[in-house]
């Protein structure tokens, strides 16, 4: 009557190991298609307006001279 308890726990066991190996070989293939870095940024980063502004000054330069 305790075989039957033990060959569960066994056959739980395998279904487990088998689970685990089948989400390792799913997470070897890239989630994105195009990684975070080649991304096109919508937002600015703060040293762009540094570049802005500088442009800026260039162009009312240019206006004034």
């Amino acid at each position: 009557m305790e075989t039957w308890v033990i060959v569960v726990v066994i056959f739980l066991a395998i279904g487990a190991i088998i689970g685990n190996l089948s989400m390792l070989k799913r997470s070897a293939h890239p989630m994105r298609r195009k990684s975070l870095n080649d991304l096109e940024e919508t937002l600015p980063r703060s040293g762009d307006r540094r570049k802005e502004q500088m442009e800026k000054q260039r162009k009312q330069r240019q206006e004034n001279r």
